[in-house]
């Protein structure tokens, strides 16, 4: 199945943004996105299941994840709505979370983009206020953080990862 990598948190919008250009997008907090937390590996260019949403785009305006299954591109911070580029994620919604996914990944009917709502605060949307949840609960992959093992099915771990 093939991945993309460097896909993290932003710190100031909790948004999920690309973070593998030097230049990192329009935050709508201002300036560019602040990465942080885990590096997920996101699922791409497959087709739907009863537990995976395809659809889902990188915006070349902004470099926030967005939800392209709609005739309206939602709110960019970079000026009108979003622009799609790149691949096609198909990404896993309502499935149980596992060692190496995060829950709680969220689309906002406000601005189209994938934010992360496990926080009482709902970051910085740029349709105004905090992001507003709607639709499925995604649960993403990521990377093992660095010094974190990694488990294998007989329930031990590997070396650690080292960062």
């Amino acid at each position: 199945m093939p991945q993309q990598t460097d896909w993290r948190f932003c710190g100031q919008c909790h948004e999920l943004f690309f973070d593998g250009y030097p230049d990192k997008g329009r935050c709508p907090s201002g300036g560019g996105h602040a990465a942080a937390g885990y590096n997920f590996s996101l699922p791409h260019d497959q087709g739907a299941t009863p537990t995976t949403q395809p659809d889902w785009r990188f915006c070349g305006k902004c470099q926030a994840m967005f939800f392209d299954g709609y005739p309206d591109k939602g709110s960019c911070p970079g000026g009108g709505g979003h622009a799609a580029a790149g691949f096609n994620f198909a990404l896993p919604h309502d499935v149980p979370a596992g060692a190496f996914t995060q829950d709680a990944w969220r689309f906002c009917g406000k601005c189209q983009a994938m934010f992360f709502d496990g926080y009482p605060d709902k970051g910085s949307c740029p349709g105004g206020g905090g992001h507003a949840a709607a639709g499925y609960d995604f649960v993403l992959p990521r990377l093992p953080a660095p010094g974190e093992g990694v488990p294998i099915d007989d329930g031990t771990e590997l070396n650690p990862v080292d960062g």
